[in-house]
């Protein structure tokens, strides 16, 4: 009976040992996952076009293909150039006049006159007061020296008057000439952005990857050129939304260039929040299948080491 309990026990231990060593074992590693993808720049790309207002016409065209250009460099010049640039040159004359004539005229020649008239008028008040006095002791009959004091008195006001009129004649012309002189600028800041609209500006610093409208011709639907700021150069890769599960922002990547063998580094930048639909064909080259995928963005570790061309094809493993 001992010898049977024995054996009941080491049969009980033995499987459980086996299991629990199974559960144990390390899982195999899952290959690692590898993508296709190129190189874009979405958040650094730009289409050019011109305003409406501007022409529909490219004059001068001051760009070609791969060229750098800086912010707000012009690019193109558009129809209504000349017309508007003319305009402005005939509004800004009109307000160079009108603020010479408020400097010179009105603040000038009318303040000084103004001066001289307060200066003739005190001079006519001590004056006064001296013909007073002297009309006092006079032997004139009274009825001559009032008389004399009447006119004197009368001449005096007059000054007063006319000093009053011409100073609220200049206040009331300073007032007009500063809303015309408010009225002009207005006009030469509208005259600007009406040339402004003619001139076609680059809106970042980058390269010309592609020109729409060439000198001469209508504007095309679309656009004028486009520029690219290579340095937010990214590579986007489609991985396939089975496995997306096991990425995450920040995650390592290596990327490979056709053509190249040499490998960079980078780093996932951006996982898209939606699944497209695409095609992918076969490597035999037969029947195309339909994959949903999800869009990855790719930063380089070092942007500058990259080639900086737009659509090259990627090999992308995810470490």
């Amino acid at each position: 009976m001992i010898v049977v309990a024995v054996a009941a026990v080491l049969l009980w231990i033995t499987p459980t040992r086996q299991t629990s060593s199974a559960q144990d074992a390390p899982k195999p590693a899952q290959p690692p996952l590898i993508s296709r993808g190129y190189t874009d720049a979405p958040a650094g790309t730009a289409v050019v076009a011109g305003d409406p207002a501007g022409g529909n016409v490219l004059v001068e065209l001051r760009i070609k293909d791969g060229q750098k250009v800086k912010k707000d460099e012009v690019i193109a010049v558009l129809s209504n150039h000349n017309r508007a640039d003319v305009s402005l040159r005939m509004i800004e004359a009109d307000l160079e006049k009108l603020e010479q004539s408020y400097e010179t005229v009105l603040k000038g020649t009318r303040v000084t006159e103004i001066k001289l008239q307060e200066a003739t008028l005190k001079s006519s008040i001590e004056q006064n007061k001296l013909d007073a006095l002297q009309r006092a002791r006079s032997g004139k009959p009274p009825d001559v020296r009032e008389l004399e004091a009447t006119i004197a008195d009368q001449a005096l006001e007059r000054q007063k008057a006319r000093l009053e009129l011409m100073k609220t004649s200049l206040k009331n012309d300073l007032t007009q000439t500063e809303l015309d002189l408010e009225n002009a600028r207005a006009r030469v800041e509208s005259a600007r952005r009406t040339r402004e609209d003619a001139l076609v500006r680059s809106p970042l610093d980058g390269v010309v990857v592609q020109i729409f409208s060439r000198q001469g011709e209508r504007v095309s639907p679309a656009g004028i050129a486009k520029i690219v700021d290579m340095s937010k150069l990214r590579v986007l890769a489609d991985v396939d939304e089975l496995h997306v599960g096991r990425l995450k922002p920040g995650g390592k990547v290596d990327v490979t260039f056709r053509g190249n063998n040499e490998v960079y580094k980078g780093t996932i930048e951006r996982i898209a929040p939606t699944v497209k639909r695409m095609q992918r064909v076969e490597p035999d080259g037969g029947s195309s299948t339909d994959a949903r995928v999800v869009q990855v963005e790719i930063v380089m570790d070092d942007p500058a080491s990259i080639p900086p061309v737009l659509g090259r094809e990627t090999r992308v493993t995810f470490l």
